[in-house]
């Protein structure tokens, strides 16, 4: 809904389509950036930065593991497979999980890697707030919503009276415990760093805070059945 001196509206599909690429590409783009920095990803970017670094496997196929399992998860706390919901996850899973794997390769390439440290953490900071921008709006918008930002969001207003920084804190804690364990097993560790630590600890108040102050009309629209 679109929020106009108190009064509100649906989106026109012109905004919806609008709203929807400028979060996609702001989260995409914040979380690939990330990566090429190695000052530290938002923390499931880094878990699955630490499996692929542990088999050898694609990046890419781990977020969309960590998406699908999120998705079911969402359905068992509505308890109900809202297909249109389910189908538009995946879709933006998909679309996400590849286009995090070529702008992080993309950045890479172009030596953001091989940069001073300052100047990374500075831009690794810079993209974990793109990060908590992208995800505000998706959040927001309901359209067509990151599997894990979805069930972030659902806990967030089911179990955290709508608190961002709790509900993200404790979405944060699994893929910290996923990093620690592969540092335990391979003896090494990616991907996490000061920026990691930022994220776990402040991208929910980066959310918060974008909610009002990023294309601040934008009202939250959620789909819970007990709304």
């Amino acid at each position: 809904m679109y929020n106009e001196n108190g009064q509100k509206r649906p989106l026109t599909s012109w905004e919806t389509a609008r709203f929807f690429i400028v979060g996609l590409l702001f989260n995409a783009v914040g979380n690939g950036l990330t990566v090429a920095t190695n000052m530290g990803s938002a923390p499931w970017t880094a878990s699955a930065a630490n499996l692929s670094n542990a088999t050898g496997w694609s990046i890419s196929l781990f977020l969309f593991s960590y998406g699908f399992i999120a998705a079911i998860l969402s359905c068992l706390l509505l308890k109900a497979i809202d297909w249109p919901r389910v189908l538009g996850n995946l879709t933006f899973l998909l679309a996400f999980s590849v286009i995090i794997g070529l702008v992080s390769s993309f950045f890479t390439a172009h030596g953001v890697g091989q940069l001073p440290m300052l100047w990374r953490l500075i831009i690794d900071i810079i993209a974990i707030i793109l990060v908590g921008c992208g995800v505000s709006i998706t959040q927001r918008l309901q359209f067509i919503l990151h599997p894990l930002d979805d069930l972030t969001n659902l806990t967030r207003f089911m179990f955290f009276n709508g608190n961002a920084g709790i509900a993200q804190i404790v979405n944060f804690a699994i893929p910290m415990v996923i990093s620690f364990a592969m540092w335990a097993i391979t003896g090494s560790i990616v991907a996490v760093n000061i920026g990691t630590l930022v994220s776990f600890f402040f991208q929910g108040l980066v959310i918060s805070i974008a909610d009002q102050r990023v294309i601040g009309h934008l009202d939250h629209k959620l789909s819970l059945a007990n709304q």
